[in-house]
């Protein structure tokens, strides 16, 4: 079977975003814009044009993104909602930039959010940048640094999309609403609601200024069938659905920039009332926006799947400027996908899916409540240096350098990094699969030296080795049992147990499917198989692992000295 070779000499960046739904331009301090996004594993980054910064430090993922003047001094910060609608961050993004996680500046409870926008400073007579939230309870508040921790002022109506901006030349900013699919808009020192378009199923709307013979104010209202612009009582038809939308900002004119419904970057010209495709025709964007230049142009910034990308000046080419394609590697056994592995992990390469013979796929690769958890991973700890978690920004990398595949296996090399950039140890990984018995099967070996001429310690929490995270369903229906025959061991917290054992059981179901994952220790482990397991009474999430107790007694390993682990994982379809 012929082999593909990745010379892999660089660190893979970030992987793609993939379920965030907006990404915003921000205004920095000294007058420098830059792009904010949410990553796959629903962190935002800030990209300031040359370089990525990944914001950690609030463990949630974040849903939504907007960007306020919360001190009407020009420098933004960023609104956040996570992604279960509960809470709302407020983040200083220079601070971030500058220590690389998140300074939070404020976090409040959302109730239920489901619709939101930032307000530039001094809308509504207000001193400072506002955000208006909308929740799932009928209410509508205001949020901004005045009332933080001292309440919300509820806003009348109730709404599930809200833009903010000046729509009208001599009368207060107001804000554009959208309920049952109705347009509005609402002037918050009055608290009056004023109807624009009705029965048009609006998805979204945008305040812009795109006109070339008027000077008016408009609203562009994205709805089911098509786009629309509405001027005072007059609405024009674009002919096109679209999905987002943004302006680009000239000295001319503005030019309204959308992604429409087949993915595609779009620009419309309204005085000759015609769509032009930009990006070469590329599709797969979810998401649009537009960063100003000096000279008075703009630069188009856009999303997909695999990460943030920059459109040339004439719009006619795309490039991946943050995020990495997330190249999956399949793993197959008689002609079926057994494992995806994922070589692109910022902080890692590991095991992204995994499937029993009948299509059953058992893994969670970076749930909300633990976004280091990736499928089937392999990390420890060296000196004094994490690998495992991903939440510091001292935690280390596992770092490709070389990979080689063929249909059932992988054969790589990584070295694993300090956050300083100095190579702890090396690793030899070799990962393969094969169908027994109505089984499918997961060989994995990972041999570890040090990379220099001192020794090195290993070591880790009581859960650090090869562990993995089960698929949501099985959080509630796990059941663990080992080769005593029992689910017993000691207990280190709350139902998490460690075992000595030759191999440990993991049944569940997983939509609707009765599944057996089992760990199974190999000739070869350095030292004997202890189980781990979590979530077989606890309920707080179902995890498995095989770890050789280097939280009680951690290795020394001289130079030329290794570590092996060894171990199979067995997956079965059950009755």
């Amino acid at each position: 079977m012929k082999k593909i070779l990745f010379a892999l000499l660089l660190a893979f960046a970030l992987t793609a975003p993939a379920a965030a739904v907006e990404n915003c331009c921000y205004n920095m301090a000294g007058g420098s814009f830059g792009v904010a996004w949410i990553d796959s594993t629903g962190e935002v980054r800030v990209f300031d044009g040359q370089k990525s910064v990944r914001l950690l430090g609030f463990y949630e993922k974040a849903d939504k993104i907007g960007v306020l003047d919360l001190d009407g001094d020009g420098r933004d910060t960023l609104a956040v909602i996570s992604q279960n609608r509960k809470s709302l961050y407020v983040i200083d993004v220079q601070k971030s930039i500058e220590t690389g996680k998140a300074v939070i500046l404020a976090d409040a409870n959302g109730n239920n959010i489901k619709g939101f926008c930032t307000a530039p400073a001094g809308t509504a007579n207000e001193p400072k940048g506002s955000v208006i939230v909308s929740t799932y309870s009928g209410s509508s508040y205001m949020w901004n640094k005045d009332f933080d921790k001292k309440g919300w002022p509820p806003i009348p109506g109730d709404f599930d999309q809200v833009s903010c901006g000046k729509i009208k030349a001599k009368m207060p900013p107001q804000f554009v609403v959208v309920t049952n699919g109705d347009v509005y808009s609402f002037n918050p020192a009055w608290s009056v609601y004023s109807q624009k378009l009705m029965g048009r199923g609006v998805k979204t709307t945008l305040c812009g200024n795109i006109a070339t013979t008027t000077k008016e104010d408009e609203i562009i209202a994205a709805a089911e069938d098509e786009t629309y612009i509405l001027i005072g009582n007059k609405t024009d038809t674009l002919g096109k659905a679209v999905r987002c939308m943004t302006v680009g900002k000239t000295p001319e004119k503005d030019v309204l920039i959308v992604v429409d419904d087949s993915g595609a970057i779009c620009q419309y010209d309204r005085a000759e009332k015609a769509w032009t495709m930009l990006a070469g025709g590329m599709t797969g964007f979810v998401a649009v926006v537009t960063a100003p230049n000096a000279d008075g142009s703009y630069t188009i910034y856009a999303r997909t799947i695999d990460g943030l990308y920059r459109l040339s000046a004439d719009g006619q080419t795309a490039e991946l400027v943050d995020g990495q394609l997330k190249t999956r590697i399949p793993l197959k056994a008689n002609g079926k996908v057994v494992a995806q592995f994922q070589p692109a992990g910022k902080h890692k390469p590991y095991v992204e899916e995994l499937y029993t013979p009948n299509g059953v796929q058992v893994l969670a690769d970076s749930p909300a409540d633990h976004l280091h958890h990736h499928g089937l991973m392999y990390s420890l700890g060296i000196d004094d240096v994490e690998f495992w978690g991903e939440y510091s920004a001292k935690c280390g990398q596992e770092v490709l350098t070389k990979l080689e595949s063929d249909e059932s296996s992988i054969k790589a090399e990584l070295n694993w990094v300090s956050s300083e950039g100095v190579v702890l140890a090396k690793e030899k990984r070799e990962i393969s699969v094969e169908s027994v018995d109505g089984t499918n099967v997961l060989h994995w070996k990972s041999v570890l030296t040090p990379a220099g001429d001192k020794a090195v310690k290993i070591w880790g929490r009581y859960y650090f080795g090869l562990g993995m995270r089960f698929a949501r369903d099985m959080n509630e229906s796990v059941r663990f049992t080992n080769s005593t025959g029992a689910h017993d061991g000691a207990i280190v917290r709350g139902d998490e147990r460690l075992k000595d054992c030759k191999w440990i059981n993991a049944t569940g179901t997983i939509g609707g499917k009765n599944v057996s994952v089992t760990i199974e220790e190999k000739e070869g482990n350095t030292r004997p198989m202890t189980g781990y397991s979590m979530g077989d009474g606890w309920k707080a999430f179902a995890y498995m692992g095989g770890t050789m107790r280097v939280h009680e007694d951690p290795i020394l390993l001289e130079p030329g000295q290794c570590i092996t682990a060894a171990y199979k994982v067995i997956l079965k379809d059950e009755p």
